[in-house]
């Protein structure tokens, strides 16, 4: 419709243009008529708007019929008047071509305003669409899989892992109550309320930033991708705790953050590309 609208002012604005050449046109021979007259001649080609000019100049005899001899001529100056009547048309046309190009001008701008408006509307709902549903993803998953540090790994140390692994669970248990799953090698913690992940984030932090003789790869998947989780545990970021984008992506609409973000790679599996990312602690880096 907007397009059909914009056409019209067009169309008039070339109506508009193609009148002020009508007039021109008729002035012209509006002046070849009056030295017709003059002459006392006959060009049977003004035939065609001779009717036009009679009644134009009936008109305009009423309104100045003022009339002198002059050398034998008879000097009307009723077309002197309907000359000045059709330069007259000459401007109120192309006054219409601005009134009109003012109103295209308001019309356009108030589209563009009101789809503007609409544009926000639309953006708004879809917005709070998002957040709905990303907001309603709850559930998500933690792993930790552990490996003895280098510099403890050696047997005459004797640091045993299990014992290692007894003390981390016993730690996060007393944190937040809850108790892992055997996973691919590690453990699996599994929770329901992505709003309050910084309370885990905080205790998984500390566990990294222990003392304790060992290191740990952790990720965290949010929703229920396992391919995808696995393909995080695989990639064994020891000393981070990463995640992949939609899960990044979730934590962007919780109310608080105690950390940021940060893209550590991209990578391929079963022909789809994964972003992998990172949990920082805000002081970390001088953040």
């Amino acid at each position: 419709m907007h397009k059909l609208y914009l056409k019209i002012f067009g169309g008039l604005k070339s109506f508009w243009q193609f009148m002020k050449i009508v007039c021109v046109f008729c002035i012209m021979l509006l002046l070849l008529f009056w030295i017709q007259n003059l002459t006392n001649a006959e060009w049977k080609w003004l035939g065609f708007i001779t009717p036009f000019f009679n009644n134009l100049l009936a008109v305009t005899d009423n309104i100045y019929s003022l009339k002198f001899d002059f050398w034998g001529a008879v000097f009307e100056l009723k077309y002197l008047s309907a000359v000045i009547v059709l330069i007259g048309c000459f401007y109120f046309m192309n006054l219409m071509i601005i009134i009109t190009t003012l109103i295209e001008a308001g019309y356009v701008s108030t589209y563009l305003t009101c789809k503007k408006v609409e544009e926000n509307i639309i953006n708004k709902s879809l917005q709070e669409s998002i957040i709905k549903q990303e907001k309603s993803i709850k559930k998500y998953a933690v792993t930790i899989h552990t490996a003895l540090k280098p510099k403890f790994s050696h047997a005459e140390l004797k640091f045993d892992l299990n014992e290692q692994n007894k003390l981390m669970k016993d730690f996060i248990y007393e944190k937040l109550r809850i108790d892992p799953t055997d996973y691919e090698g590690g453990f699996m913690y599994s929770f329901d309320n992505f709003d309050k992940i910084d309370d885990v984030l905080d205790v998984l932090f500390k566990v990294m930033n222990s003392t304790a003789p060992i290191d740990y790869a952790i990720c965290i998947q949010s929703g229920g991708d396992m391919k995808q989780l696995n393909k995080l545990i695989s990639l064994k970021y020891f000393g981070k705790v990463i995640m992949a984008a939609d899960t990044c992506y979730r934590y962007k609409f919780n109310t608080t953050h105690r950390y940021y973000t940060s893209q550590i790679g991209i990578f391929q599996y079963e022909n789809r590309t994964m972003e992998a990312h990172e949990f920082k602690q805000i002081n970390q880096e001088g953040v």
